[in-house]
């Protein structure tokens, strides 16, 4: 919870200002997620979205004037903390030592003559008859019976003295300095027109209203319950009914207030569809029941996001299960997929994020080839495998160039925590539409975004909101599409970019033409990028270039010769013009070779361009020792990650010859090896050695999700041999004693016979 107020709290307000004019004016300059008005006591709170705003609503509203009031702002203190006394204010203030016990010979006569100022004594008579003296007070005028039933007024504002609970941020010197109840034992001593304008008792002397606070109105329900059945039945339930929140709160606000309790299972905060913000109240589901009841001790009542927090023990989830026994009587096959289906939502486990259906994947490429897939695979061939993990992975780049082009952060995927507004949807079939697939997720909210590659096997879902997206998934999770099973899973949090346009896939059709042109000049500029970062001089220097000539207009200029890349015009900052640039009057041109640069001198030197004949001559940079560390940094790390590459979760069929074919497309093989057992059967990994460390990059970059026989390959740099014998040797014993300690631990700890693993799985892997 916040460690400051979210609250600030205002007095001196003008006496007609309105609720709608309050919230206005403090809403001005930051948001305002409560606003309370008490335009009698000239007061009000108004809660901001963080602590800081609050603060600096403090120093921006503070003793500032709201039409000819002077307003007083400063943060809102918790409700039940002793209000601090503020500089200047007087403690010998006759009716301020009313309300504190008495220090000294003085303050007693001064209460007494305060409460019994113009007391007369009663006659003797009532003593003697009591009937008589019933009859007089009874007779009496109304100003006068009320002054004789003082003592009754001051035993009952005594026992409210008791009960008064402080309000938040009471900081008003005249508020908390003379309480109601004091006014009403002293209003027979003075004459004035306000009390004998008010003839029925003031509202201060009845205990309700001192027992509830403005601030919680309709609160009123929790003290009904006794405490031991709130407790019972908040660790039964585990779950918690939090009202009174902002409509701008959403999940991961509650998920950061109340993680130190406990590890939260579910947090639902559900959404007005018609509105599409948040209805003020959510529910915490905790994962024990210890955890939900420390955090409904700890917040309940204090200050989240401007309001004051309410919490309430919640029932326990509705959820229409077949119980076991129900279960026990449906076929085996059917109890599976009820299991499976239910277990769907809370999986966090994936083996592959960009899996693909096999059939999918062979039908988008003999689609796109204009053949059929009997004639893709042919049955009789032995690298028929091979064949369906090159075209998969063709379809796992161009699906992850496209996503790239659409905002989405490929680096996310490696990040283990889930977000809950977007989906991945995998395993539909290839004739599977993109409007039947958005339609089928449409039916459970408001879809943000939602991109299907042109290859057509695997889709991105986004919603609004994530309650939307839950109901989704829980809906659609194995759910039959055609012939196939639709795959549900979380995509990882932060999935788009910020800068991520709010894209709709089209037909297929088009995207697929558009993505092909793209995919082309990819690998132009991939086989051409390969010659630049050799080392070769591919810049020419422009000089003599008009002033007006833009970088756009250079780049129309050189666009068709062959080879060009890029056009650049130096610039320079305009002093007089703060915000513009100034051309220079010289640029860079760069080729993709040396040839091409020199074939473009020939034919562009001295061609005129906006008045001014062009000077082309070949660049040599200047060596930046900075760039050059650079290099050689990232050339020492490619280096040492080494060129041979471990296989892991290589299938038992899969042969020498199959992996020499699957990784001989991304670079020249030195060797390949696949290790054997005893029985001559393979061991489930193979080793492949490249010639260069770039080359073994590119076959981990394009093969990291590739299925080989449906396994998909793992893959990772092996250790290399190494150089000294007695290196490997002092190796071989840390491995082997390793192994010792824990065979021995075992038998320590545990008596009976057990398999346990002895070593790393990776120890055994790396090559000897």
């Amino acid at each position: 919870m916040e460690s400051e107020s979210s609250r600030i709290f205002v007095r001196g307000l003008p006496p007609t200002m309105n609720e709608a004019e309050f919230r206005k004016h403090f809403g001005s300059k930051y948001e305002v997620t409560d606003a309370r008005l008490f335009p009698q006591r000239r007061i009000g709170y108004v809660g901001y979205k963080s602590p800081e705003d609050a603060q600096k609503a403090v120093k921006y509203f503070n003793r500032t004037f709201i039409r000819m009031s002077k307003i007083g702002v400063e943060l809102a203190r918790p409700i039940g903390e002793a209000p601090t006394r503020r500089q200047g204010q007087s403690s010998q203030h006759p009716l301020a030592m009313a309300k504190m016990p008495a220090h000294n010979a003085n303050a007693e006569p001064i209460v007494a003559n305060l409460k019994r100022k113009r007391a007369t004594p009663e006659p003797e008579v009532k003593e003697k008859d009591p009937k008589l003296s019933e009859f007089l007070n009874a007779m009496q005028a109304p100003s006068k019976l009320r002054g004789t039933r003082g003592e009754e007024v001051n035993i009952a504002a005594q026992e409210l003295d008791t009960k008064v609970v402080v309000p938040e941020a009471d900081s008003d010197s005249e508020y908390e300095s003379v309480p109601k109840k004091q006014k009403s034992a002293t209003a027979t001593s003075r004459p004035s027109h306000t009390v004998a304008a008010s003839p029925s008792p003031e509202p201060a002397l009845q205990p309700e209203p001192a027992a509830k606070e403005e601030e919680f109105e309709g609160f009123e329900d929790e003290a009904t319950q006794p405490m031991d059945d709130v407790e019972e039945k908040v660790r039964a339930s585990q779950r918690l009914y939090l009202r009174n929140l902002s409509y701008a709160t959403r999940e991961d606000d509650l998920r950061t207030a109340f993680a130190g309790f406990g590890n939260l299972e579910e947090v639902h905060v559900p959404i007005d569809p018609k509105t599409g913000s948040t209805k003020g109240f959510a529910y915490l589901h905790f994962a024990t029941g210890d955890s939900a009841l420390q955090a409904l001790r700890d917040m309940d009542g204090k200050v989240f996001q401007g309001r004051l927090l309410h919490i309430l023990p919640a029932a326990a989830k509705r959820e229409d299960k077949l119980d076991d026994f129900a279960l026990s009587k449906l076929p085996l096959k059917k109890q599976q997929a009820i299991k499976r289906k239910r277990e769907a939502a809370s999986a966090t486990f994936n083996w592959n994020s960009l899996y693909m259906n096999a059939d999918a994947v062979m039908s988008s490429v003999a689609d796109r080839l204009g053949v059929s897939k009997s004639e893709l695979l042919d049955p009789t061939s032995s690298d028929a495998a091979v064949k369906q993990a090159h075209a998969e992975t063709h379809v796992i780049q161009e699906t992850k160039s496209y996503f790239k082009e659409n905002g989405v952060d490929m680096d996310a995927f490696k990040k283990r925590e889930r977000g809950d507004t977007a989906i991945l949807v995998k395993n539909f079939p290839y004739e599977t539409k993109a409007s039947e697939l958005k339609e089928l997720f449409e039916q459970h909210g408001k879809i943000k975004r939602f991109l299907m590659p042109p290859s057509g096997t695997i889709a991105i879902v986004e919603f609004e909101h994530a309650p939307e997206a839950r109901a989704a998934f829980a809906s659609l999770a194995y759910r039959k599409i055609h012939t196939s099973v639709l795959f549900l899973e979380k995509a990882p949090k932060e999935l788009f970019q910020a800068t991520a346009p709010l894209t709709d896939s089209t037909d297929r059709e088009t995207t697929q033409a558009g993505l092909d042109a793209k995919a082309s000049a990819s690998e132009l500029l991939q086989e051409t990028g390969t010659e630049v970062s050799a080392g070769t001089t591919s810049t020419l220097f422009v000089r003599n270039l008009n002033f007006s000539t833009t970088t756009d207009r250079l780049t129309d200029i050189f666009r068709p010769l062959s080879g060009f890349l890029t056009a650049r015009v130096k610039t320079k900052t305009d002093p007089k013009k703060p915000g513009q640039v100034l051309s220079m009057g010289f640029g860079f041109l760069e080729f993709a070779s040396k040839q091409q640069a020199a074939a473009a001198i020939t034919a562009m030197d001295g061609y005129s361009l906006d008045g001014h004949k062009l000077q082309l001559r070949a660049s040599h940079k200047a060596t930046d020792a900075a760039e050059e560390r650079r290099k050689e940094d990232k050339a020492k790390k490619l280096a040492a990650r080494g060129t041979k590459i471990i296989i892991k979760n290589l299938p038992f069929e899969a042969t020498k010859k199959d992996v020499r074919a699957l990784f001989a497309a991304y670079g020249q093989l030195r060797s390949v090896r696949v290790p054997k057992k005893f029985d001559k059967g393979a061991r489930g990994f193979a080793f492949a050695d490249f010639t260069t460390p770039k080359e073994a990059e590119n076959a981990m970059d394009a093969l990291r999700d590739t299925h080989l026989l449906g396994r998909r390959l793992v893959l990772d740099f092996a250790a290399e041999d190494p150089d000294d014998a007695e290196a490997e040797i002092e190796a071989m014993a840390k491995k082997a004693g390793s192994q010792l300690n824990k065979v021995a631990l075992q038998k320590l700890t545990s008596g009976g016979r057990k398999k346990f693993r002895v070593g790393d799985d990776q120890d055994g892997l790396e090559e000897a």
